[in-house]
């Protein structure tokens, strides 16, 4: 039997969801304020305008420990490298680890720390890990191992009483408690990974006022900051994430910066809503390549209208011949500069 939902039902149902979450407010004088539904969010922006550090939803058990939590006077920015593994066969392990150490009211550079680790078990570098971190396997190979590198950290935590780690995206935190189980190392360095909160969404929610998520490349892009070095060296990807955040909270975004990746992010959401093809396909008859290849020029011309929406559909319509034709999409990938 199939059941109808009044369409009215499924929006009042999705409306009171919202209207259920809870937003922590922090403002630039510290102080922090709690609004229930998203629809608070407008009123908040309008009575505090030029005030706010930034937005973040929060769930009912972080609202209940929130009066409890003590979170010092240092914050640490901390990122991991690691060498992927098969998980039938090697796991994920950690080969590197860079943290800068950051006063909280200031926002100043207290001191930094990175280090090379040793992995146990997963030790022959792969390819994409090496390209992408630049390291090499004989660097690895005469590093420190997880326990040494790890208890020099919980040091540092114990001189800067550090209660709370930023990283940026989700794996950093799982990785390194993961690794703590595979190097059966002592309890007491658990404290590092019971501190790692992934910002990577705070940051996003703030700029945009929606949930998402970009690399921290693009995020430093759009903030117009950068580090002296190649990304995906633990160090750098720290400092980066503490430029982000400091961007953010002292309300230094480049408007103009902003204002195109806003627009570049609804262009973006049109475009993946839009296509219709995932891989190329084959068979396509040569001789109506051509065509097909005119009709994407035709239709490039066209891009430059003032509606986002509608330049979202003709990329999207573009990559999807390009598929057909048997070639790989490459137009959101040339066209997208801040998203």
């Amino acid at each position: 039997m199939v059941v109808h939902h009044d369409r009215s039902e499924t929006m009042n149902r999705y409306r009171k969801e919202h209207d259920n979450k809870w937003y922590e407010i922090t403002l630039k004088d510290e102080s922090v304020k709690l609004v229930k539904g998203q629809q608070s969010i407008p009123a908040v922006k309008r009575k505090y305008k030029g005030q706010i550090r930034s937005i973040r939803r929060i769930s009912m058990q972080g609202l209940q420990g929130r009066q409890k939590e003590r979170l010092g006077n240092y914050i640490a920015f901390l990122d991991l490298e690691y060498n992927t593994g098969d998980q039938n066969k090697y796991p994920t392990e950690i080969i590197s680890v860079g943290i800068l150490i950051v006063e909280r009211k200031s926002m100043k550079e207290k001191e930094s720390y990175y280090s090379l680790v040793r992995p146990k078990f997963n030790t022959v570098l792969n390819p994409y890990c090496m390209e992408l971190t630049g390291l090499r396997q004989v660097e690895v190979d005469h590093a420190p191992g997880f326990g040494r590198v790890f208890r020099e950290v919980l040091d540092l935590y114990r001189k800067w009483n550090i209660r709370q780690t930023f990283v940026f995206g989700s794996a950093d935190k799982p990785v390194f408690l993961d690794n703590l189980l595979l190097n059966e190392e002592e309890e007491e360095l658990y404290r590092i990974g019971e501190g790692m909160r992934d910002i990577s969404l705070q940051l996003f929610f703030t700029l945009f006022g929606k949930d998402g998520s970009l690399s921290l490349e693009k995020m430093g892009r759009i903030l117009n900051v950068s580090v002296d070095g190649a990304l995906h060296n633990a160090l750098n990807d720290a400092r980066l994430l503490y430029l982000c955040y400091r961007a953010v909270i002292k309300g230094e975004i480049p408007q103009d910066r902003l204002s195109m990746a806003r627009e570049e992010l609804l262009i973006r959401e049109v475009y993946q809503k839009s296509r219709k093809f995932e891989e190329p396909m084959t068979g396509y008859p040569e001789e109506k390549k051509q065509a097909a290849y005119a009709l994407i020029e035709e239709l490039m011309s066209t891009v430059k209208t003032d509606s986002l929406r509608e330049k979202g559909k003709v990329l999207a319509l573009c990559d999807d011949i390009l598929l057909m034709t048997g070639e790989k999409a490459r137009y959101q990938r040339e066209y997208f500069h801040w998203i």
